[in-house]
């Protein structure tokens, strides 16, 4: 390749990679078609952003009049304004972070001086190019814009300082995106666990990752139904799959009627008792009949 790169880093639900090399032509993202990365998420426009190139070996990134919109470093952008990345920005839309690593130079060769031959011997040093990146050249902190000015042109530092950026850089990104691991859509899935434990909801890792997402998105409406029938059939729905019934037949007293027989999962009656007994008011019986 003879042309600059970007590299990013991506994360966010369904995707089939994490790393993103974007060249001159740039990258258009949306649930179009039509775009170079199509995302099939419902917070994302038809075309949601782009991410192009400036002729001085610049990337920027553009909102292309979306909805919900795009955030660059926790702020979101004006529509059809192009923002300059540097390495370390991040950008959101919808669940989906794009995160600029670095620029990718191409490689370019030393010049060695001319072959020469003393009589008719073959020269002593191979010939062939030796091949430099230029990206390990020049490289600095970004950490640099925080010092006096008079440290902005210091290249020991600016290279110093990247032992220690490189170290806490995934600790700075995790504390500014942290509402991201409060998502249901993108959170690591031993978090969604202990989020159903803020509502005191059993979340079972045996679900299905999907399962125990759409349960999360629905967190709230089944907190706020918490003891009564309609809370308690959403919640065996989502987790068997199956329609229950729920019959209030006597004071104090209800039938559940699960079929069991019906249901893709290998979860069985003593997941239904436990999730009836930890939803159920306490001064109440019920009766759990597998058909």
């Amino acid at each position: 390749m003879d042309e600059i790169r970007a590299l990013f880093k991506i994360t966010g639900p369904d995707l089939d990679r994490d790393e993103l090399v974007i060249g001159r032509q740039g990258l258009r993202v949306g649930r179009g078609a039509d775009n170079n990365l199509v995302l099939n998420h419902r917070e994302l426009s038809r075309q949601h952003m782009r991410i192009l190139w400036r002729d001085d070996d610049k990337y920027l990134v553009e909102d292309l009049n979306s909805s919900n919109g795009v955030w660059f470093n926790d702020a979101r952008i004006p529509s059809r304004v192009p923002q300059v990345l540097s390495e370390g920005d991040v950008i959101r839309v919808g669940p989906y972070l794009f995160t600029f690593v670095q620029l990718i130079y191409p490689e370019v060769g030393l010049a060695l001086p001319p072959e020469v031959h003393v009589n008719g011997a073959q020269p002593a040093i191979d010939r062939q190019k030796i091949k430099l990146p230029m990206h390990t050249f020049g490289e600095q902190s970004t950490w640099l814009q925080y010092l006096p000015a008079i440290y902005a042109n210091d290249e020991f530092l600016g290279r110093y300082l990247l032992i220690f950026e490189s170290i806490f850089n995934p600790i700075i990104w995790t504390i500014d995106n942290f509402d991201l691991y409060l998502s249901p859509d993108i959170a690591p899935e031993a978090w969604l666990q202990w989020l159903a434990s803020w509502f005191d909801m059993l979340l079972l890792p045996e679900l299905p990752i999907e399962r125990q997402r759409e349960i999360m998105r629905q967190i709230g409406w089944l907190f706020m139904r918490r003891g009564t029938p309609a809370g308690l059939q959403r919640l065996l729905e989502l987790y068997f799959g199956v329609q229950p019934e729920i019959i209030e037949n006597e004071v104090c007293h209800f039938v559940v009627r699960l079929p069991l027989s019906q249901t893709q999962t290998d979860l069985d009656a003593e997941v239904a008792n436990r999730l009836i007994s930890s939803q159920k008011p306490a001064f109440a019986s019920y009766t759990l009949e597998i058909t």
